[in-house]
């Protein structure tokens, strides 16, 4: 059995008596969901509230949690064979819309301030940070985008080599 297997039986505890029936599982995994949602929202929230104060380091560290909570979600399906992109589309438009209408004020609203407290801690704004920033975005970007490709032909590939049995 793979050492990531193995680590993560030991937190799911997926054939564990103490879970009594099916439904316990079940129930147990979707609230795990719904934390999973919350945690979001509230690290963009203690993210925003520091960056409001100046707390840059950790108010940019905060921002990643969802992030990294995200792509070990999106990991773990894929070793599952499960195209977490493919079922997304499923769903109905107006939950997709609601997800962007809902999370994206919330990183704007970071990122205004975040970058606001670093203009306004170096008395004012510098060309030269914002070409880094234009860089970063770029950079970041591109790896993003290189590593959506990744996980897509990989689960392609995954989806390819199943027979269907």
């Amino acid at each position: 059995m793979p050492r990531m297997t193995r680590l993560e039986d030991t937190f799911l505890a997926p054939d564990d008596p103490g879970w009594g029936d099916e439904r316990a599982r079940d129930e147990f995994y979707r609230g795990s969901t719904m934390a999973l949602n919350w945690m979001i929202y509230g690290a963009y929230v203690i993210a925003i509230v520091a960056a409001a104060v100046g707390n840059l380091l950790t108010s940019f560290l905060v921002f990643l949690l969802p992030t990294l909570a995200t792509m070990t979600l999106c990991a773990y399906c894929t070793r599952r064979g499960i195209d977490v992109r493919a079922v997304s589309r499923q769903f109905a438009p107006w939950r997709r819309r609601l997800a962007y209408a809902t999370v994206g004020p919330l990183v704007a609203v970071w990122l205004a301030l975040f970058l606001w407290q670093t203009q306004r801690d170096s008395g004012g704004f510098d060309v030269a940070t914002l070409a880094g920033a234009v860089v970063g975005a770029a950079v970041g970007g591109g790896a993003a985008y290189a590593a959506a490709r990744i996980v897509r032909r990989r689960s392609a590939v995954a989806l390819d080599g199943d027979d269907g049995e």
